[in-house]
């Protein structure tokens, strides 16, 4: 989840969306994502930014979406 600030991959990671905070917005991406530990992430310019830890960047493809959820109270 990106609230704002980049991200850094802990370890290997296979995206197929980036969730933003407050978690109804998404960014669905076109194929998934192969991040590699160190790799970096974050938003720019409606898009995502992925720095890989050898300092290319990239910009996957894809777009915004909207989530709703329905939240019940038990």
């Amino acid at each position: 989840m990106l609230t704002g600030e980049r991200v850094t991959a802990p370890r290997m990671l296979l995206l197929n969306r980036v969730d933003f905070e407050p978690g109804c917005s998404v960014f669905e991406l076109e194929q998934p994502l192969f991040l590699h530990a160190g790799d970096r992430l974050w938003t720019e310019d409606g898009g995502v930014v992925v720095e890989r830890a050898s300092g290319d960047r990239e910009r996957p493809a894809g777009g915004m979406a909207r989530v709703y959820r329905r939240w019940r109270l038990l």
